[in-house]
């Protein structure tokens, strides 16, 4: 899906959570940060690991923590909600060291 339709998507999925417009308008302009400063025009492009780069360069313009707090959570719905990731390092250790089609036994 290319860029306007992962917005219009984003927006979709965020007003069935019945947020409030200030809100909406605040998490929408992480979203087009992120994907803006990573240049992402087409949700193929979007990797797991754009997530944790994305925060640590936050990081190190020292960011405000509510802001911080507000950009990830803003990335991490538009993964979970929009593009059906999960950005985290579990998630991305199993793609790996999984085969297609095969399942893992945990004790």
């Amino acid at each position: 899906m290319n860029r306007s339709l992962i917005l219009s998507n984003f927006r979709a999925e965020f007003r069935r959570k019945n947020a409030s417009y200030k809100k909406e308008a605040a998490t929408l302009r992480w979203v087009r940060r992120f994907l803006d400063e990573l240049s992402i025009s087409h949700s193929s492009q979007i990797r797991l690991w754009h997530f944790d780069y994305f925060i640590s360069n936050l990081k190190e313009e020292q960011v405000s923590f509510d802001e911080l707090l507000l950009a990830r959570s803003s990335i991490r719905f538009l993964f979970e909600k929009v593009l059906d990731h999960k950005p985290n390092a579990n998630t991305q250790a199993e793609q790996f060291n999984q085969a297609p089609g095969s399942f893992r036994i945990t004790a």
